[in-house]
């Protein structure tokens, strides 16, 4: 018990200072006083704290009865220019936005749990920090697009998200051998 007491302690002096410092950062620079350098992340750290973190919202949208199911990196879906060039893929693919099911790649817990329920035919996840995410690896999508893996029996395929298209068009191609790939795994090869 007297350990957590000085935990407990030591942890309100600690609020209580970072409340103080950031108090008098405040009236320094009300009185005109800006030569207290602080970065812009300190000064942030130091104005949220005590305030409650927003975690980011997961969102997905389609049918949950969709064969492929993918995963976006920047969470955009269809949304401005890459948005554009990934319901042209699609069109590629012979398929349309409403017959996919997509999410963003907020957490692994989340996306593990929407594969539960939708069991998807393949889950593709588009850019790296999807990849990164559902594959829980480090290495740089470089090192794993366009090989197939496996997700609690699911084969999984993660590729470039269309945002990095739009910056390389040079790897249009690879995307478009990894959706050949995703279709013949599919049966989608002649399109639906």
């Amino acid at each position: 018990m007297g350990e957590n007491n000085t935990i407990q302690s030591i942890s309100l002096a600690f609020i209580r200072t970072i409340q103080d410092v950031s108090q008098y950062v405040s009236h320094q620079r009300a009185l005109g006083n800006t030569a207290l350098k602080i970065s812009a992340p300190c000064r942030a750290t130091m104005d949220a704290w005590g305030k409650p973190k927003k975690n980011p919202a997961f969102f997905f949208q389609g049918p949950t009865d969709a064969p492929l199911f993918f995963v976006d990196s920047e969470g955009s879906f269809f949304n401005g220019e890459a948005g554009a060039l990934f319901v042209k893929i699609l069109g590629a693919m012979k398929l349309g936005p409403e017959s996919i099911f997509v999410c963003n790649a907020i957490d692994a817990r989340s996306i593990h749990d929407r594969i539960k329920i939708n069991q998807p035919a393949i889950v593709i996840t588009l850019g790296q920090k999807a990849g990164q995410l559902l594959l829980n690896l480090e290495s740089p999508i470089e090192h794993f697009q366009g090989k197939f893996f496996s997700h609690e029996g699911i084969r999984v395929m993660p590729t470039f998200h269309p945002s990095t298209l739009l910056e390389q068009p040079g790897l249009k191609r690879k995307v478009w051998e990894d959706m050949q790939q995703v279709m013949k795994q599919a049966g989608l090869s002649h399109g639906r």
